[in-house]
């Protein structure tokens, strides 16, 4: 019984974690173009420092493409220094800092919560 119900809680997390991963893509996105504006490759790598998370490189472009055609990103074209290879450099549209600045107040209220940032730590 052991063994499924360790299967049953490492299914559950990993559901979660993909769920938590695909509603917080778009916001996190915002919060590194609010830097700067950042190519692909940066962005990646940010989430990767950041968040722990690797998106697939098309995975990552997709959400960039969904972004940019509701409007909370645009790029312009650059020519990388190394390479010389032309390259889209993202950047947040002040629409894009709207609907972070709504997601930041409606969804992410809970974080600054001591009583739950104190049970996370004792838990």
């Amino acid at each position: 019984m052991f063994d499924e119900q360790a299967d049953l809680a490492h299914e559950i997390v990993d559901r979660w974690v993909e769920n938590h991963k695909k509603s917080m893509t778009t916001f996190l996105i915002l919060l590194a173009l609010s830097a700067h504006p950042m190519w692909a490759g940066e962005l990646h790598r940010w989430l990767e420092r950041v968040a722990g998370w690797s998106l697939t490189e098309r995975g990552l472009h997709r959400v960039l493409q969904r972004m940019t055609n509701l409007g909370l990103i645009a790029y312009s074209r650059a020519e990388s220094p190394k390479s010389g290879a032309d390259r889209k450099v993202y950047a947040m549209t002040d629409f894009g800092r709207t609907v972070a600045q709504d997601i930041k107040t409606a969804g992410l209220v809970y974080v600054k919560n001591t009583e739950i940032t104190q049970l996370y730590e004792e838990l």
